[in-house]
């Protein structure tokens, strides 16, 4: 396992407004389809899964399906014509704490398989289907979709090699050819490291970044180059906490990251508000105006 730590490098402020992509940017894919949920409206017990053509703008109903769990933030995906979500299977009456998440995947047969099963899942699906990265409790787990085979797994401490009590895995994206999964090392809402799993060789490479202080709530990570964007805005977590950051006129910092080269470069500053950054490409980023209301675009040199 090659573990990368910062090199703390600081370079020139860039902050530009950008109006236009030329066609030699690498743009980040968009999504295509989003799958939504929602109750249906004639038992209550049931929920209604339609798939969102975005482009479009039009939605479509796949299926009907009992015990989806619509509580979760990132309860279903659509790949290639097949939908995966999670469905929550409660325990008995006289043992509640039998209750299961699944991993189901549904085809446009309407065709449906349990992938997995657990309490408690966060799932992310490689683009052409060949891979479920699973987390459940502190473990990693990658499904075989094409071959009956059983998963390989990875548990904290065999990502992190540091403390890792009261550790956690978030899992974050696939590349576009499937060539590594990237996810990060949390606690609470602190990120301690990122990693990415070439599943060709299962080879684990971290990224060390703890010095850094990068919360969970003010962030973007590109997992097409490996760089994140970042914010030291305080997390908050009640209201007089806001109010003093907003009295005090706090000074907030808007860092890129480069994971792989450990170059940390200066964006732009602002007070008393986060960015909400949003990748738009490899060097394009949206964020909250530093200066005023809105939004602005970033081009990064």
């Amino acid at each position: 396992m090659r573990r990368v730590s910062p090199v703390f490098t600081i370079l020139s402020i860039t902050l530009l407004f950008f109006t236009s992509c030329t066609t030699n940017d690498n743009t980040v894919k968009p999504a295509e389809f989003q799958v939504t949920l929602t109750p249906n409206v004639h038992d209550s017990t049931l929920t209604d899964v339609f798939v969102h053509n975005i482009k479009k703008d039009q939605s479509q109903l796949f299926i009907t399906l009992p015990d989806v769990e619509i509580r979760h933030y990132h309860p279903a995906e659509f790949h290639k014509g097949s939908v995966y979500i999670i469905r929550r299977k409660d325990g008995t009456p006289a043992n509640n704490n039998q209750w299961r998440d699944e991993l189901w995947k549904y085809t446009s047969m309407k065709q449906g398989k349990k992938i997995f099963s657990s309490q408690g899942l966060d799932f992310r699906v490689s683009s052409h289907e060949y891979f479920a990265a699973i987390v459940s409790d502190t473990t990693l787990y990658f499904v075989d979709l094409q071959r009956d085979k059983k998963p390989v797994k990875f548990t904290v401490s065999e990502i992190e090699e540091q403390n890792v009590k009261d550790m956690y895995i978030q899992p974050l994206a696939w590349t576009e050819r499937d060539a590594f999964f990237w996810g990060n090392i949390f606690q609470t809402v602190n990120i301690h490291s990122f990693f990415r799993i070439a599943p060709d060789t299962w080879e684990v490479e971290t990224f060390d970044v703890d010095s850094l202080h990068i919360t969970t709530q003010d962030y973007a990570f590109n997992p097409t180059n490996g760089v994140v964007v970042f914010s030291d805005f305080p997390v908050i977590f009640d209201a007089e906490t806001a109010k003093r950051v907003r009295r005090n006129k706090m000074r907030v910092h808007l860092y890129l990251y480069d994971l792989k080269t450990g170059e940390k470069k200066l964006l732009a500053t602002t007070h008393s508000k986060n960015f909400q950054p949003e990748w738009l490409s490899t060097r394009i980023i949206e964020v909250n105006n530093p200066e005023s209301k809105g939004r602005i675009v970033l081009s990064l040199k």
